[in-house]
């Protein structure tokens, strides 16, 4: 925990490590999303707002010892997401695991 307030003190903003984890637990769990995020993850989108790609470079920007815990914390938001997604066959595999994976539509009712 001293090394993510050492990197919020830094580079970061206080906070912004909690923020993004409350973001992608929004994007992900049930009950708090039941649409696509302000834009999608389909062949040609590109996510504006992309709250794990956001804790991957922060989980990169800590020391190594440090990041099991914070790990700890992303894990079971992310086996959440690959429960509820599937694997998208148009994502490139240049784009990190969590982009190449299709999320229900829920937005007109039908998918």
């Amino acid at each position: 925990m001293a090394a993510v307030i050492a990197l919020e003190h830094t580079i970061l903003q206080s906070g912004e490590v909690a923020a993004a984890l409350m973001a992608w637990t929004r994007d992900v769990i049930p009950g708090t999303t039941t649409q696509l995020p302000p834009t999608c993850s389909c062949p040609g989108c590109s996510w504006e707002i992309d709250p794990r790609g956001h804790l991957e470079w922060i989980l990169t920007a800590l020391p190594a010892w440090a990041r099991p815990y914070l790990y700890s914390l992303v894990l079971p938001i992310d086996q959440s997401f690959i429960a509820r997604t599937t694997p998208d066959p148009h994502a490139s595999p240049d784009w990190p695991w969590w982009r190449q994976r299709r999320r229900p539509y829920f937005g007109d009712g039908i998918g």
